[in-house]
Formats: structure tokens, sequence, C-alpha cells
């Protein structure tokens, strides 16, 4: 019996340390977690902020391919890439011999041009001017014989002179008189030739001028200068190639002006009426993670841009930080453009704000010793810290998770 009472004993004991060890467990498990650091609920300014990702791109005119006007073989190429350049530097030399003979054939002809109109203004002015010497010398002759005529008519009423001398002076006058007109009209059309014969010699150089004008042209495009100065980024034509230039110009370089970047987001179309020009922005690179660059919105491109259903508009940024030597193209920015402020509003540290299974924000507060869950209503985030419009007073202290 008593080994009986025994076994009982000892089986009672074991029952009651199990259930003992598994109560202590189930509080292990479930114990009550409070905050254990706290912050004050103060008053301060708060952002709108907009993210974004986006791009470093070449502004428009910072990027242009150089490429030729005529087709030929490539005789010298003078930059790598990497190279750096100045606006009007020549850059590749395409064959040409065609071109300049065409310039000093049509310079011959130029030249052969400017001599005939020289020669016209040298032989028709004197032609001219002895013409109208001439004219006043019979002219002279006219005005001697029409005196004449005169005073043989008054002695032929005296009776001094027969009829047969007034008659022969009168007919040396007619006849002088035509010749006059002869020679005057004979003048005129030395005048009109002359005028016609400059007019023609004159349009002749012009034409030839003109044409030695296209061919020198037509020479230039042998001569490839980059229009802009930067960073040759691409060689797409190697020295003794052969281009042929057809509707679209062959591509020898592409060069990139490094000092004119800006950088293109995409925002969400739920965050674009947010966005406006002026607004200040920053943003970082992947090269350069802790080094924040200050921007600027420049504008707002009006297409939309459609990526995996997702509807999206370019932002553009201004760069306001010097960054020659550090950016460029095609680097990957992370954008945060500053949409709005609030200021003197109830702010909290963001990581004191829970949300509950009903999808409520609450935030735990100490009163005195106590902790007590409230619920809460927030409004802008921004910066670790989150705007409280309702449920909180300044100076309450509420835990940080």
């Amino acid at each position: 019996m008593k080994r009986f009472f025994f076994y009982i004993l000892i089986t009672l004991f074991i029952l009651i340390t199990l259930f003992l060890f598994s109560g202590c467990k189930k509080k292990e498990k479930n114990p009550e977690v409070f905050p254990k650091e706290t912050a004050k609920v103060e008053r301060g300014d708060i952002y709108l902020e907009v993210t974004a990702t986006g791009a470093v791109k070449p502004q428009v005119g910072a990027q242009v391919k150089v490429g030729a006007r005529i087709s030929g073989k490539v005789e010298k190429l003078l930059v790598r890439q990497g190279d750096r350049v100045k606006a009007g530097q020549l850059i590749a030399i395409i064959e040409h011999k065609d071109l300049q003979d065409e310039v000093n054939k049509a310079y011959a002809n130029y030249q052969e041009a400017l001599a005939n109109m020289e020669k016209v203004k040298k032989t028709y002015p004197s032609k001219i001017q002895a013409q109208r010497k001439k004219v006043e010398a019979i002219l002279i002759e006219l005005k001697q014989i029409e005196r004449e005529l005169k005073r043989y008519e008054i002695l032929y009423k005296e009776g001094l002179i027969s009829l047969t001398d007034l008659e022969r002076i009168k007919r040396d006058y007619e006849v002088k008189k035509v010749q006059l007109e002869s020679e005057e009209s004979t003048l005129l059309a030395l005048i009109s030739e002359y005028e016609k014969e400059l007019e023609r010699v004159k349009a002749q150089v012009t034409s030839t001028k003109n044409t030695w004008e296209e061919a020198k042209v037509k020479l230039s495009y042998a001569f490839v200068y980059t229009p802009i100065s930067g960073v040759v980024s691409e060689v797409t034509t190697q020295q003794g190639e052969t281009v042929i230039a057809g509707l679209n110009a062959p591509t020898f370089i592409t060069v990139i002006d490094l000092s004119r970047l800006q950088v293109e987001c995409y925002v969400d179309e739920t965050d674009i009426g947010k966005i406006s020009p002026g607004q200040m922005a920053t943003f970082t690179v992947d090269a350069y993670p802790e080094k924040v660059f200050k921007a600027r919105v420049r504008t707002i491109y009006p297409g939309a841009i459609i990526k995996n259903n997702v509807v999206f508009y370019n932002v553009v940024l201004e760069i306001l930080d010097p960054y020659e030597g550090l950016l460029r193209p095609e680097m990957t920015a992370q954008v945060i453009i500053t949409a709005g402020k609030k200021e003197n509003v109830l702010v909290v540290p963001s990581r004191a704000i829970k949300i509950d299974s009903n999808g409520n924000y609450y935030v735990m507060v100490k009163v005195g010793n106590k902790w007590e869950k409230r619920q809460i209503k927030v409004g802008w985030e921004s910066r670790g810290k989150t705007e409280i419009i309702s449920g909180l007073k300044e100076g309450e202290e509420v835990g940080l998770w």
C-alpha cells in the first residue's frame, strides 16, 4: 500500500510540474512589449516630397552627331574617342581632288568674266567719248554755217550775192544738220549698247562668282568640323572608309558637352499634379551615393510615357550644383522633388507610428509610468517625420519602435 501511494504521489508531482512549466511557457510566448525609447510631440516644418527615378541626360543641343554632306573616302580622321574638342575644330577630311578642280575651273571663269567686264568698261567709254567729240565738232560747224546763212540772206536782200550762193549755203546747212542728227543717233546707240553690254558682263560676273562660291561650299563639305565644344563620346567612321551621303548624313563622331547636362525623371500620374516649374529638388547617383545634388524643376513634358501599364510624365530638372567632371549622361538618378511645405505643424518621428489590423494609425503615449494606445490621424510624411493632424498634443511623449 505504501508503495502504491508513493507512485501516486510521484505521478501527481510530475503532472503538476508539467502544468506549471507549460503555463510559464505561455507567459513567455506572449509577453507585453512596450517601447524603450520616447520622443516628444513638437512643432516643426514638414515637406510634401515626390520621389522619382530618372537619368542624367544632355540638354537640347549639348549632344551632336557630326557627319559628312558628301560622299567619298575618309582621307584623315583627326580625333579619337575620349578626346576633348573645341567648336570649329577640324575632325575629318574627305577626298576632294575633283571638288578642288571644280573650284579652280569656276575661279578661272570668274576671272575671265571680270576681265571681260573691265574690257567693256575701258573700250566703250573711249568710243563714246570720241563720238561725243565728233558730235560737238559737227555742232560747231553747223552753228558756223547757220551764222553764214543769216549773213547770206541779208546780202541777198541787198542784191550783193546771187540766189545760187544763197541756195548753196542753205544746202550746206541742211547737210550738216542731217550729219549732226546721224552722229547723235550713233552716240545714243553707242551709249545704249554700252549699257546693255555692261549689264551682260556684270550678269556674267555674278553668275560665275556664284558658281565659284557654290564650288567652294561643296569643297568645304570635305572638311568636317565640330559645331560644339565637348568630349568625343563615339567614333563611328574610321580613316580609309568610304562614306555615302544620302538622305541621312553619315556620322563620324558624337560630341557631348558635359557642362550642359540635366536630369529627366519619370513622375507617376498620381503625383504629377503636385509638380510645377520652379520647385526645388535633390538627387543622388549611384556613382556618388553620399553626394546630394541640388536641382530645380525646369519643365514638364506634356506627352505621357507608359511603362508596364503605368502612366508617367517626364519632368526635366535643371542642375544647380557644380557637376562637371562628376556627372555623365545616362547615370541613374534618384530624385526627390519638394512639392510643398507646411510650417509650424505637429510632427513626430515616423518610427513612432504603427498601423493596427483595421488599417488605423496609432501611437503609444506615455502617461506617467504607463503606456496608452492612442489612435491618430496623420498628414504628410518626409525626412523621417510625420505630420499629426489629430490625436496628439504638443509636448506629449510617444514611444519609438
